[in-house]
């Protein structure tokens, strides 16, 4: 009976001595290591925590290794230009940016690099807008640009151009078909970072200038136009007086006819994209 038992009681020792191993390895898979990396006799695997989050960023990094003769040379590279020679170094990242970490191990005459642990890192985003033209008579097609800096390097884009329409490029155009001011909005999104500037689009109607003029003497006309509006830049005038004669750059010319009659002149004002036009009688002599 004594004999008979003993094989019962090695298999329940070999089953004792297993449990341990077994739930070891249960925790190396939570862990959040890289997949280990082996060269010859040599493993490696790395790991960190957190591995994203706002500046400054604290994180710990962890290493797992096998193999080689047992003293071991760690080189650690963070993405960041810094580096580490310490088997689990603790490192504060503080500038957005999305940095690939890996570790190289060295133990006599064997070596191996780590597959890379990412960490994001976001920062302040900083953001600068660039929209033209401003003002314009409809259809009014607008360029805009966002240039974002900071965060963690990736970002998402959000334009609203204040008229119901959206666009998620950080470069686009938008055509306003109706007279109005808008309030155009960009948001550049990083991570848990954003930024928002704003910008006002003046949309007007069509140029309708009017034409005036007064006699001055007998052959004289003292001319002046009056558009509805002009841009930022300002207008542009140019006068047609109807006896061949003309000139530009004036608002109010004054023009002697050099015979009596009657006469139509016209001044055309430019200002942006938008061009109108109008027209006056004048009878001299």
């Amino acid at each position: 009976m004594m004999s008979k038992a003993r094989p019962l009681h090695g298999v329940a020792a070999a089953i004792l001595f297993l449990a341990p191993l077994t739930l070891a390895h249960c925790k190396n898979e939570n862990n959040g290591l890289t997949a280990p990396q082996t060269s010859g006799s040599l493993t490696v695997s790395i790991g960190a925590s957190p591995t994203s989050g706002r500046t400054p960023l604290d994180v710990a990094f962890t290493s797992s290794v096998s193999g080689g003769t047992g003293t071991y040379v760690y080189s650690w590279s963070f993405g960041d230009g810094t580096s580490s020679s310490e088997a689990n170094p603790h490192v504060r990242f503080s500038n957005g940016g999305v940095y690939n970490t890996t570790l190289k191990l060295v133990s006599g005459n064997e070596s191996v690099v780590s597959s890379a642990v990412t960490v994001r890192v976001d920062g302040d985003v900083r953001l600068a807008c660039f929209i033209e033209p401003e003002e314009g008579s409809v259809p009014h097609t607008v360029s805009f640009r966002g240039e974002p800096l900071g965060g963690n390097g990736q970002f998402t884009y959000l334009w609203r151009f204040g008229d119901g329409a959206t666009a998620g490029d950080a470069t686009t155009e938008h055509t306003y078909s109706s007279i109005g001011t808008y309030l155009a909005t960009l948001t550049a999104t990083s991570g848990a970072a954003s930024a928002t500037c704003t910008d006002e689009i003046h949309v007007f109607g069509a140029l309708t200038p009017v034409c005036k003029a007064t006699r001055q003497g007998a052959f004289g006309v003292k001319f002046n136009v009056v558009p509805n509006y002009c841009f930022h830049a300002g207008c542009t005038y140019f006068w047609d007086f109807g006896d061949g004669q003309s000139v530009g750059g004036l608002e109010r010319p004054l023009h002697v006819y050099g015979a009596a009659g009657g006469f139509t002149a016209t001044a055309t004002v430019k200002s942006g994209g938008a061009t109108g036009t109008c027209s006056i009688n004048v009878n001299v002599g």
